[in-house]
């Protein structure tokens, strides 16, 4: 995968997202993808995987990235810290099936949510 691939990914993930507002705050915290190998906790030891982040939200030191593996490919957008000392993939909880579910779930987000919204 190469930056290229994955903002082909963001732009597609963006275009499913009806809400405007919504679009608009992603819009002015996307970064241009760049890949940083975390910690995955879950395999064996000292294992590392490939993290695209394609988002940054500074003044929570948080970040959302686009992962294979690991949690992906059934949740591939996941929340991670930019910086620190809690650098791995983190847990389950923080993965996501879309990028919109990532960034409603991300302290970035401040919006209220549509009716009946539920992460998937």
């Amino acid at each position: 995968m190469n930056s290229s691939q994955v903002r082909t990914l963001v732009e597609a993930a963006l275009s499913q997202i009806e809400d405007e507002r919504l679009r608009e705050r992603i819009s002015q915290l996307l970064v241009p993808p760049h890949c940083e190998l975390r910690e995955w906790d879950y395999g064996e030891g000292d294992q590392e995987f490939p993290c695209w982040i394609i988002l940054e939200h500074q003044p929570s030191n948080t970040c959302i990235a686009y992962c294979e593996e690991g949690f992906g490919p059934a949740s591939p957008w996941g929340l991670l810290f930019i910086s620190g000392a809690h650098l791995n993939m983190g847990m389950d909880s923080g993965w996501f099936m879309r990028f919109e579910d990532a960034f409603r779930q991300s302290m970035a987000w401040s919006g209220e949510n549509p009716a009946g919204y539920e992460v998937q």
